[in-house]
């Protein structure tokens, strides 16, 4: 599960890291310890039980440092600089860089309405349609909202036509605010956008960005297939359960490419990093302009939290006059966080094949931090202290095991209750009031219970129910659980309950009466 509060937080620790540095001074001629970087990172593995993890470093157009960490699987085959892993949502810093390419051909007018070059293309709302530009897409202010983004969050299609079928399916889509008024963070947004540049470049995306992305760059364990990805190592993904990772194997979406899906190795990241430190160019290699890559970058709309603007693809902060732009990339079984120093020419990437969504959900920002870290220590600060898991989630653990406790008990009370009624008429409720007091307040407890979890959750989260369970498994599955047992033992209890005071009394057997009759029986 991919939410704008764990990007937002990451935002904002990244500009707070760097803000204590105050006046920001240059790194020491000797260059950044890198051996107390891979401290840093190997205690961050340790403290957050991460399988495993690739760090990237990158200075203006030098690779300064790559290196991977931990294991990729089971096997025990170890992370190295050329493992590829999952890069999620920072996927769609590529998508904004396809588009910058088309339009500096001349293919692509960033304020065109999408409908110029999808002529197809069409929300619920018909005028609204006319009037979403490409820019809007780009700056996430098309009015689409995060939960259309999210529709698909579990989805296994890996047809041909997956993300065109994705798109199409926009229509009906309603906008949740005006056209270019507000910043909303929508995958849907980034997979209109994969499909702009698959129509005007004539190629599927994947072949358009392998040719004008990947090609260029030399990023050889780069790949937009699932599959291929997995051919050549992806590394095994994890989900945590009460803080431990447990492996998973999650359905690759083709259908989202263009937001996220991408999947890259450390050493090819920090080369494509380069790009943004050095206006654009990677070496000899020119993949957009000095105004184009300037244009990427730039904060276009704030985003409603103080200090953070958002981009083409990319979250801006302005903490004291220093800009750091950053993107995370969660996936329900995967991370990647990059965060990029211009005034400094630092760049940072880092990967890990597991992702703790209830932990960062909560605030946590346990994973985002390790780059943020990483990104403080090259321009002088000390090594940050190991993260620590957020009480909150703990509270939280609490809270839902003692839901499940009070539902037990009280369903063994219930059974007492209704089996002393079906015994003895004398303590049976009598009355309209006393009736619905003990048998349909219990009833609208429960389904109240039950919809505020099965419906509400998924609204809160602004995803499917079926996206929260993958991403947060350990809080979402014991809550569907409990939400599932009370609408079932509110609907079983009171029908047994009206049931019970319908029939007349049952006497209650017991071994003294049974023993009295057995004689009786006897000596008659």
């Amino acid at each position: 599960m991919r939410h704008i509060v764990i990007r937002v937080l990451g935002a904002v620790a990244c500009g707070i890291t760097l803000a204590v540095l105050g006046s920001m001074s240059a790194v020491a001629d000797d260059g950044p310890d890198l051996a107390a970087i891979d401290r840093y990172v190997r205690s961050e593995m340790d403290a957050q039980r991460i399988p495993g993890l690739a760090l990237g470093i990158v200075r203006g157009d030098r690779i300064v440092h790559v290196q991977g960490f931990g294991q990729a699987d089971r096997s025990g085959r170890q992370v190295t600089p050329e493992t590829p892993f999952l890069i999620g949502s920072v996927t769609k810093s590529f998508t904004a860089l396809a588009i910058m390419q088309l339009s500096e051909a001349g293919r692509v007018q960033l304020d065109a309405p999408v409908q110029r070059y999808l002529p197809w293309w069409r929300v619920a709302d018909a005028d609204a349609s006319t009037r979403v530009t490409v820019r809007h897409l780009l700056y996430q202010v098309s009015g689409l909202s995060k939960a259309a983004g999210n529709a698909y969050a579990t989805s296994r299609d890996t047809h041909d036509s997956a993300l065109e079928d994705r798109v199409r399916a926009l229509r009906d889509a309603e906008l949740s605010q005006p056209v270019g008024t507000t910043w909303q963070y929508s995958n849907a947004n980034y997979w209109t956008l994969g499909m702009i540049v698959q129509v005007v470049s004539g190629q599927s995306y994947e072949a358009y960005i392998q040719q004008h992305v990947f090609g260029p760059l030399q990023m050889h364990n780069s790949y937009t297939s699932g599959t291929e990805a997995a051919q050549h190592g992806l590394p095994t993904g994890h989900r945590y359960w009460y803080g431990f990772p447990v492996a998973s194997e999650l359905p690759f979406d083709r259908g989202g490419l263009g937001s996220q899906g991408i999947s890259a190795s450390a050493q090819d990241m920090a080369g494509y990093l380069s790009l943004y430190l050095n206006s654009g160019r990677h070496g000899a290699t020119m993949l957009v302009s000095p105004a184009g890559a300037a244009e990427l970058q730039r904060a276009g709309v704030p985003t409603g939290l103080e200090g953070i603007s958002y981009a083409m693809g990319w979250d801006v902060a302005q903490i004291h006059g220093t800009t750091t732009i950053s993107h995370d990339g969660s996936g329900f079984d995967s991370h990647a966080n990059v965060v990029l120093v211009p005034d400094q020419q630092w760049g940072v990437v880092v990967m890990e094949n597991g992702e703790n969504s209830p932990d960062e959900f909560f605030g946590s920002r346990r994973m985002t931090g390790i780059a943020n870290g990483v990104a403080g220590m090259l321009i002088g600060d000390e090594p940050p202290a190991p993260s620590s898991s957020s009480r909150s989630l703990w509270v939280a653990y609490g809270v839902v095991l003692g839901i499940l406790v009070i539902q037990v008990v009280g369903m063994a009370r219930s059974v007492r209750t209704i089996r002393r009624w079906r015994a003895d008429p004398a303590q049976r409720p009598t009355g309209a009031l006393r009736i619905g007091l003990r048998v349909g307040l219990p009833l609208l407890v429960s389904w109240t219970w039950a919809v505020l979890v099965l419906v509400g959750l998924p609204r809160i989260i602004r995803a499917p129910l079926s996206a929260v369970l993958m991403g947060l498994p350990d809080l979402a599955y014991p809550l569907v659980a409990s939400a599932v047992l009370a609408f079932g033992w509110g609907l079983a209890r009171a029908v047994w309950a009206i049931r019970t005071l319908g029939t007349r009394p049952t006497p209650v057997s017991t071994p003294s009466t049974d023993a009295t009759t057995q004689l009786s029986l006897s000596t008659s």
